[in-house]
Parts: structure tokens; C-alpha cells; sequence
């Protein structure tokens, strides 16, 4: 991803997704926004902050809640440079097995940040997202994910095209959920290249995309509800496709 002075820099907040950026790439720490209540539990952060003469703020909670616009920050913001990202063709060209997972309209930074949590859980590759902004680099996707954004690369696509066609070619096969057809997640056997379509809450996966996959696969349940969240949805799937690696 190139940078811009747009994505130079954002906030993250959170513990589990600010130690984790601490752990992966503490480099990219421009300063850091810590409560009275939270200098203990971030003492190693802090004294970074102070070894390397980056700018450290001790603040009252409602001194947070306004910077990051949350109110579950548990005590804690930082202000890092945006990490950058592998290209399409790049992910593409993982060795061994992969799993690439692909969202169709997906913008909520809540469901997205779920998914990113659940793939750094199971190894997936990456995350293409379609959607009007960058949800990816939301501080409330970075929170939801509770670090699993450090280990999982989300790019920010324009369209499909581009995706299907080098997909063929790097030898991945399609699949997409369905809430009334296909076949079961049980009895599907995912291909060491596969790259999994999810579509929007309600909605579902466009027309265009349910035709261009190679295979459709539905997720076994009691039929109580029409369907799982798209969140629940993916760590369904990647929990038999993980078993399948095993």
C-alpha cells in the first residue's frame, strides 16, 4: 500500500491490540495516551516511549474517551505510522498451503475486526475487503481484532476483477457461503489454494460473485435462524478448514 498523508499514521486503542503492535513493531510507536490506572499495567510501552524520546501522555479517562471516541479503550491509545501491505500479487504468491478469506461490502469495523481476530487465530493469509473507506485501519477494527490485525494483512480493493483473474492463474480455486445452497462445510474439501467470498449482513454475496465461484458451501446448523453473522460465518469455516490441515 502506498502512503499518503492520509494513512501515514493512525490511532489504535485497546490493550490486547496495543501491546501486540508493541510486541510486532514497536518502531512504528509515535506516542502514546496512557491512564493514571494504566501506567502499571504498561510499564515496558512506557519505558520505551522514554528510552527512545517519543512523546507519552498520562490522561484522565475522560481525556480518552474524547481522543479515541470510545469508551472500552481500557486505558490506553497510541498514535503509529501505518504498517504497510503486501500487494494483491504478493499474497497471492504465499508458498504452501493458504487461505485467502474475501468481503464483499463488509463495512462494518466491528464485524471485520472479528475477522481479523478469528484469521490470526487460524493462520489465514490475508483479507481482501471491498467496501466505500478503509475499514481495515479503523481504530474500532484494530480493537475488535484484540491484536489479530498485527498478524493478518487486510487490503482494501476497488474491485474483483483483478482478483479472480490472477487467482486462476496462481492456481487458487473460489468459494463462497451460502445460506440455501451448496454444500455442506462437512463435506466440502478445501484445495491447498483457496480463496473464501463472504458477502455483506442481509445481502449476502452479489449475483456477479456467487457465479464466478468454483464452489458454494453452506454452513450445517439447526435452521432456527436464516443465517450467521458474517463474522461467526468466517470462523465457522476456518475451523474446519484449519482441521483439515492438521
Amino acid at each position: 500500500m502506498k502512503h499518503t498523508k492520509k494513512n501515514l499514521e493512525m490511532k489504535v486503542y485497546g490493550r490486547h491490540a496495543c501491546l501486540k503492535l508493541f510486541e510486532k513493531r514497536p518502531q512504528d510507536i509515535i506516542r502514546a495516551y496512557v491512564t493514571q490506572e494504566g501506567i502499571f499495567d504498561f510499564r515496558p510501552l512506557i519505558r520505551h516511549c522514554v528510552d527512545h524520546k517519543l512523546a507519552y501522555h498520562v490522561v484522565e479517562k475522560d481525556e480518552l474517551d474524547a481522543l479515541t471516541r470510545a469508551t472500552h479503550h481500557e486505558g490506553i491509545a497510541l498514535v503509529v505510522k501505518t504498517k504497510p501491505l503486501p500487494t494483491l500479487k504478493e499474497m497471492l504468491e504465499t508458498e504452501g498451503r493458504s487461505l485467502i478469506i474475501a468481503l464483499e461490502e463488509v463495512e462494518n469495523p466491528h464485524n471485520l475486526g472479528a475477522i481479523m481476530r478469528s484469521c490470526a487465530h487460524y493462520g489465514v493469509t490475508g483479507i481482501l475487503y471491498e467496501a466505500k473507506v478503509p475499514v481495515a485501519l479503523t481504530a474500532s477494527a484494530y480493537r475488535t481484532s484484540e491484536g489479530g490485525a498485527e498478524s493478518v494483512p487486510a487490503l482494501h480493493l476497488a474491485n474483483w476483477n483483478e482478483v479472480l483473474d490472477s487467482a486462476r492463474t496462481k492456481g487458487y480455486r473460489t468459494f463462497a457461503t451460502s445460506s440455501h445452497k451448496g454444500t455442506s462445510l462437512f463435506q466440502t474439501q478445501f484445495p491447498e489454494k483457496t480463496i473464501l467470498f463472504l458477502g455483506a449482513e442481509g445481502v449476502g454475496l452479489s449475483d456477479r460473485l456467487t457465479k464466478a465461484m468454483n464452489a458454494l458451501v453452506s454452513i450445517p446448523g439447526t435452521g432456527n435462524v436464516e443465517s450467521l453473522n458474517v463474522s461467526n460465518a468466517t470462523a465457522a469455516v476456518l475451523t474446519e478448514w484449519y482441521r483439515q490441515g492438521l
